[in-house]
Order: structure tokens, then C-alpha cells, then sequence
């Protein structure tokens, strides 16, 4: 079977870390391009998060590409207080080896997916790939697929109504659920099925891998977070919803929907609506609604261990 071409669109990010690694430990993904933009921390950061993740991994053939700095209106809103100052729990890193490439994000997705169909992952502010849509008019029919986490159409977690992912850059969301491509979303509604528990990462620990002592070691803090403003250490892993749907589409039940992005708004802004009703049925846009953890967690497990030992 062809492993499928993937750039992974990411604002590293915690939950980032663990999605990247997972889809670093599958063979069936044929990971090209981390591509980075500005979100849960700024841009300089995320780009040296990405290129910290793929020295871990022991993966520098991954291109590595600085993408936008700023959403396509306002300044930028960072999660410092989720993620850490530096996005990944702020924890010492060693000066990573793998390099930054020369292209920018949006040009780089753009020549992978002339070069052959091409997936994305796009688990961070969805600012590269509406530039990726006005610089590369035509671009949507060359990707086969672009899976987003974001969005939600219960609650939000900036907001009442607003994910941070879209609120983020809500013009940009709102351009890139308006192209033609196919995408299937991973709301809110979704990923808060997806959690490791304190057994899950003393699990990493005991793995005897860097990546298990370090994935453990950034989870720390977020279990912290979510303790504070949840009432439990269970951690949601809501950016790995995007890769285990490449990896394994049939544990997550979807359904067709039609989503729009609201811009405007005093209290909506960077809501998702999402109109599931029977007539999106068959909608190229599809929306996840529920999944077994027991089995995700399993699956996580597994892949994780694959990384070398000490």
C-alpha cells in the first residue's frame, strides 16, 4: 500500500508534540514537511519546537519550513499559559541539529503538492494554508485530503462559543472551509473523548526512550493545566485526533456536515457552525463525532514504543 505524502501544518505546541510523534512512528504516513505558523506560542518558537521534536525523533530528513507570523487580521493572542513560555512545557532542550529549510511554509506546500497529492495535518492556526489558497490559486486540487483539528459545536476553549485554533485566525478558518478540498474536522466534540492519564505517562517514563521520558516530561505540565481548569490531570489530545484518523479512519465515527467560520460577532467570534443536518449527509466535509479511547490509547501506546531504546 502507498503511504500517504503528508506535511503536518503545526504550531507546537504540547498536544503538537505528541501528534508529531505518533505520526513519525507510522509507517504508513510519509512524512514530508513540518510546516510552522504562529499560535499556541509565536512563530520563532514553534519553528525551533519542530526542529527540537525531529532531533528527538531521530528524524532529520523532515524538511522543516518558518511559516506566517501573524494572523491574516489582528496580532497574535499566544496560549503561554497551556503550553509553557516555550510551547513545550518548558523543559531544557539541547540546541537542536536539524535545520530550518529555506522555503517558506505556504511555498513549500505548495510545490509538494505539484509534485504528486498530497495530505495535510493541519493542527494548528489555519493562517499558512488561506495564504497557501490566495498565493496558489488552484492549489485545493492538488491535495487529496486536509484533516483540521479545530473547531466545536458545543463549547468553545478561549471562548464560550470559540477552539483556540480558529479563533486564532478566524478570516483564515473561514477561508479555508469555503475552498473546495476535501476536509474532515476533528471538533472539540470529539478530541475531550481523547485523554491520557497519569498511568499513560508513567508508562512513557518506564518506556526506557528519550521520547517516552520527554513526551512525559511536557504532558507534566499540561496535566497540571488541565487539573486547574478542569478538575482532573486527565490530558486531551486533541491535535493527535488528526493523525490517528490518517492512521486508522475507521475508529472515528464521522458524519457529513457543512461548516462555516463567524468572523464578526461580540461574544461568536472563531465559532463553528456546524450544520449536520441530513441534507450535508454527503458532504465532502466530514466531522468527527465519537471514538472508542481505550483503543486510541492502546494505539498511542503502542506507537510510541516503537522509538529506540537508551
Amino acid at each position: 500500500m502507498a503511504r500517504t505524502r503528508l506535511v503536518i501544518d503545526t504550531d507546537p505546541g504540547v498536544d503538537d508534540a505528541v501528534a508529531i510523534l505518533l505520526a513519525l512512528a507510522s509507517e504508513e504516513l510519509d512524512v514530508l514537511a513540518l510546516t510552522c505558523v504562529a499560535g499556541n506560542v509565536d512563530v520563532d518558537k514553534t519553528t525551533l519546537n519542530a526542529r527540537r521534536l525531529l532531533d528527538l525523533a531521530g528524524r532529520r530528513d523532515v524538511i522543516v519550513a518558518r511559516g506566517c507570523a501573524a494572523p491574516l487580521v489582528g496580532e497574535l493572542d499566544e496560549a503561554g499559559d497551556v503550553h509553557g513560555v516555550d510551547g513545550l512545557g518548558d523543559i531544557e532542550w539541547p540546541d537542536p541539529l536539524t535545520p530550518e529549510g529555506p522555503e517558506h511554509a505556504v511555498d513549500l506546500i505548495a510545490r509538494l503538492a505539484h509534485e504528486a497529492p498530497l495530505t495535510i495535518a493541519a493542527i494548528g492556526p489555519l493562517t499558512n494554508l488561506a495564504v497557501l489558497l490566495a498565493r496558489y490559486p488552484g492549489v485545493e486540487s492538488r491535495v487529496e485530503r486536509v484533516v483540521i483539528m479545530g473547531g466545536s459545536s458545543f463549547a468553545g476553549n478561549v471562548t464560550a462559543a470559540a477552539e483556540f485554533n480558529i479563533w486564532a485566525d478566524p478570516e483564515a478558518a473561514a477561508r479555508v472551509f469555503s475552498a473546495t478540498w476535501p476536509i474532515t474536522l476533528m471538533p472539540l466534540d470529539l478530541t475531550h473523548q481523547a485523554t491520557l492519564d497519569d498511568g499513560d505517562l508513567a508508562y512513557l517514563r518506564g518506556l526506557g526512550t528519550e521520547v517516552g521520558r520527554r513526551t512525559a516530561a511536557i504532558l507534566e505540565p499540561y496535566a497540571a493545566y488541565h487539573d486547574q481548569w478542569y478538575g482532573n490531570r486527565d490530558v486531551i489530545m486533541h491535535d493527535a485526533m488528526a493523525i490517528y484518523e490518517l492512521l486508522v479512519p475507521e475508529a472515528i465515527e464521522k458524519q457529513g456536515a457543512h461548516v462555516v467560520v463567524e468572523t464578526g460577532g461580540v461574544h461568536t467570534r472563531g465559532e463553528t457552525v456546524i450544520d449536520r443536518r441530513r441534507g450535508f449527509a454527503a458532504s465532502p466535509t466530514r466531522v468527527g463525532v465519537r471514538l472508542d479511547n481505550v483503543r486510541f490509547v492502546s494505539f498511542l501506546r503502542e506507537r510510541l514504543a516503537r522509538y529506540p531504546l537508551d
